[in-house]
């Protein structure tokens, strides 16, 4: 009875502290949603006047008629943010006062720019237009005339002027306007001189030139030859100007919508530690009653779930219901633990029958390929035994003659080339599969070509990947050499070869099976891949699960490629993929991160001379 008091009355002071926490988190939630409405509206009105002076710095560097007419959209938006920000600080008279003071300086800097761009409307905007098109162009007259009275003294003149011309016109160095000055009374007394009765047209060419130059340069001293100068330097003291009211109105709208929100939070802060005091001794009482035995099952059953160790025990004390939820549990646990060991046993009986069945597999295919060899090295033995007996009769006999003496000869030489060739083919069997075998049996990391091995497992299958149903492709460099678990390599191929009989192989198709390699990165990436059936894209994210199989009715277990995954994940440290692209077929991708690699020197000979 008492425990439920407990609970009502703590449901209760929670009920409460959700009231007044609600109460005062709505007009938190009030001041913070204005205060961002109105950060909102200072930042585009921010971003406006950036925007502006970007305008103004683009145009200074490229000088284009087009960027000087984006700045009046610019100044507009500017006008509609500053009006939008003004609406909403209209009762605060010392924030609308910096807010005025933020457009006087933007329509100052207005008024600036508009004085520079008439400049270099002046100035003009391309080589042939403005002031600069038109003593250039008189430049040119007088360059063309100076050319056609083939009058060389003045052609050279002509363009050490322009030279000094251009000269300021890069550096603005007031020199070069002193040897454009020489320059020019230099060409004023040879035109005099020169060509007399052209005189005058050809004087007035270099007259308009020279105006035309000093009006040039008088411009751009207006405009500013540096930041530091003319308009340019205004521009830039006033964008400063602006940037320093903006911060003032920046620095008092922030800091009064903060206090505000400093305040309010205060206040919730203050009623919910209140009430909070209140329900912690609620729940000290109700804890020391009840929650110590639900805190130590949560406590079993978390460290269960992360730990899947189902050993662990409540050990729960005493009869109530409680205490009983913690005895059940316990049982419940020693039953799923009995019943996980008993599952384990049986996965790893399983396991070990599905590589003993894979091994199985490669035994019989080495026997059956070793017959072959095997049967014609008796069958040669057989014919010459024959042919030695058939000669020893005769020469016993005495009718030996030297015609059978030579067939003798040759059919022996046939025999023993037949044999010679089979029982190294046999011996060269026996060898790979011995390699397989040992690697088998002692499982250490060795250096081993990775190509060669390949090759010997695959000839351990020459029996059933016969050449009219399969072909196989090893795209491995000859001189890659692996440092790791040859034997873990081994059995990665067989059950691929496996799975590819007994899975991949479509009736009447030939199976194509290409197995290649290569190091990216440091990283060997090994591919297994065939054109075969492919595999359900159902069965793709659970394809290295135990058990999972679609032949489970033709004696499939399901635990090849879980245990190509584990040989992978655990053996090797690597990753591994299985793909099953849309055209068919199915690729096993192999990425090994941490395996030493080396690319043996393959030795070659070149004929001596002579």
């Amino acid at each position: 009875m008492q425990l439920r008091h407990s609970v009502l009355l703590f449901k209760g002071a929670a009920l409460i502290s959700a009231v007044v926490v609600c109460a005062v988190s709505w007009f938190l939630y009030c001041e913070i949603t204005n205060g961002i409405k109105l950060e909102r509206k200072f930042s585009e009105l921010e971003s406006a006047i950036s925007r502006i002076i970007s305008q103004k710095e683009r145009y200074i560097v490229e000088r284009e008629k087009h960027i000087a007419q984006g700045i009046e959209p610019l100044y507009l938006n500017f006008q509609d943010n500053f009006n939008q920000l003004l609406i909403l600080i209209i009762d605060e008279p010392e924030h609308v006062e910096q807010l005025v003071k933020v457009d006087e300086k933007v329509k100052e800097f207005k008024q600036i720019f508009t004085q520079f761009e008439q400049s270099q409307t002046k100035l003009g905007y391309s080589e042939n237009d403005g002031v600069y098109g038109e003593f250039r162009y008189h430049a040119h007259q007088l360059q063309s005339v100076a050319s056609k009275a083939s009058l060389t003294d003045l052609e050279i003149l002509v363009l050490e002027l322009r030279r000094a011309e251009k000269d300021y016109l890069l550096r603005f160095k007031p020199h070069y306007l002193t040897l454009h000055q020489q320059y020019f009374e230099k060409a004023t007394y040879l035109v005099k001189t020169a060509q007399p009765e052209r005189a005058a047209i050809n004087l007035q060419y270099l007259a308009k030139y020279q105006h035309g130059f000093l009006e040039y340069v008088a411009l751009m001293q207006q405009q500013g030859l540096t930041h530091k100068q003319g308009l340019r330097a205004a521009l830039n003291q006033n964008i400063e100007e602006i940037k320093t009211q903006r911060k003032v109105l920046s620095e008092g709208l922030l800091n009064a919508r903060h206090n505000n929100k400093l305040s309010l939070i205060l206040y919730d802060l203050s009623a919910i530690v209140l009430i909070s005091v209140f329900c912690l001794i609620l729940l000290n009482y109700l804890n020391n009653r009840v929650s110590k035995h639900i805190l130590k099952i949560k406590q079993v059953l978390q460290q269960v779930t992360e730990g899947e160790d189902f050993s662990i025990r409540t050990n729960l004390q005493g009869e109530d219901e409680i205490a009983q939820i913690g005895h059940h549990l316990d049982g419940l646990f020693h039953y799923i633990e009995t019943l996980l060991a008993r599952l384990s046993a049986a996965q790893a009986r399983l396991i070990e029958e599905a590589k003993i069945a894979s091994l199985g597999n490669m035994v019989s295919g080495f026997a059956h390929e070793l017959n072959t060899p095997l049967g014609i090295a008796i069958t040669s033995q057989s014919h010459l035994k024959e042919q030695v007996k058939v000669i020893k009769g005769e020469l016993e006999s005495g009718v030996l003659q030297k015609k059978a003496l030579t067939k003798l000869i040759s059919e022996a030489e046939s025999a023993l080339f037949l044999l010679e060739n089979n029982l190294l083919r046999t011996a060269s069997l026996i060898d790979d599969f011995k390699k397989v075998a040992v690697h088998q049996q002692y499982d250490d990391m060795n250096e081993f070509n990775l190509r060669t091995l390949v090759m010997g497992v695959f000839d351990c299958y020459q029996s059933e990947l016969v050449s009219e149903h399969y072909s196989v492709e090893c795209e491995i460099p000859e001189n890659l050499v692996l440092t790791s678990y040859p034997a873990a390599f081994s059995q990665i191929l067989s059950y691929c070869i496996n799975n590819c009989i007994k899975h991949g192989k479509v009736d009447n198709k030939p199976l194509n099976i290409v197995v290649s390699a290569m190091v990216v990165n440091d990283f060997v990436h090994f591919y297994f891949k065939d054109d075969g059936n492919g595999i359900d894209k159902e069965l793709i994210p659970v394809i290295f699960e135990p058990f999972i199989t679609t032949k489970r009715h033709d004696g499939g277990t399901g635990l090849g490629l879980s245990i190509v995954y584990n040989l992978v994940t655990q053996k090797l440290k690597g990753e591994v993929k299985m793909q099953s692209p849309a055209h068919g077929g199915a690729c096993l991708h192999i990425i090994l991160e941490n395996t030493p690699y080396t690319y043996d020197v393959i030795e070659t000979f070149e004929p001596s001379d002579g």
